[in-house]
């Protein structure tokens, strides 16, 4: 049987992941794309687990995997009785999810109200965001939320903006600065109240 796990909620779906597989009795083999190895899988699928424990295969990012290897596995996955996990971290389309027919699909979209924050990333539009911020705090953790307003900001950096691309940059690479501090530990304020501060320059 083959799962998957998916959407752009990646804390959620990462969650889900995790509860699935610590809920599961017996062996469990993790990899991810950068790890993909034919050879290994087919030998895992094939062998006896060592004390004769069911088995669970699972792959992070298999949808990022190069195509001349993701038909290869699919095909094995596909005829395999053993228990297939697959997670991405993003959402999958139709036409992906069609790889797998008999998969079962397990979808984790954001709220709606961060995609509202992020559309009110535009100049002059410190009070609006502010408000949105603050309401997706209610309702999705801050690691999600952060997430999402540097993947705008990437985005704005690598398309169309309504900023000056100068700003966009320098806003982007604070907000990795700020990433950074947060890690090691050197951040000597609140990460909200950083990124505030870092929004309210370009917003103003």
């Amino acid at each position: 049987m083959i799962t998957i796990f998916h959407g752009d909620n990646t804390v959620a779906s990462r969650d889900a992941l995790n509860q699935y597989l610590d809920s599961f009795k017996g062996d469990v083999l993790r990899i991810d794309n950068k790890q993909i190895d034919i050879n290994k899988i087919n030998n895992y699928l094939e062998g006896q687990s060592l004390f004769g424990d069911s088995k669970m295969l699972s792959v992070s990012n298999y949808f990022s995997i190069p195509k001349a290897n993701s038909d290869k596995i699919s095909k094995i996955f596909n005829k395999t009785e053993t228990n297939i996990i697959i997670w991405q971290d993003k959402k999958l389309n139709a036409t992906q999810l069609k790889i797998f027919p008999k998969a079962k699909i397990n979808i984790y979209n954001l709220d709606k109200i961060i995609y509202k924050c992020l559309n009110e990333i535009k100049p002059h539009n410190l009070k609006n965001f502010l408000f949105l911020f603050r309401q997706c705090q209610k309702k999705e953790p801050f690691d999600l939320i952060f997430f999402w307003i540097k993947f705008s900001l990437r985005r704005q950096l690598q398309s169309y903006s309504k900023f000056p691309k100068s700003d966009i940059k320098k806003t982007y690479l604070q907000l990795i600065e700020l990433d950074y501090q947060n890690k090691n530990g050197t951040l000597t304020i609140s990460r909200e109240i950083a990124l505030i501060r870092i929004m309210s320059i370009l917003l103003s």
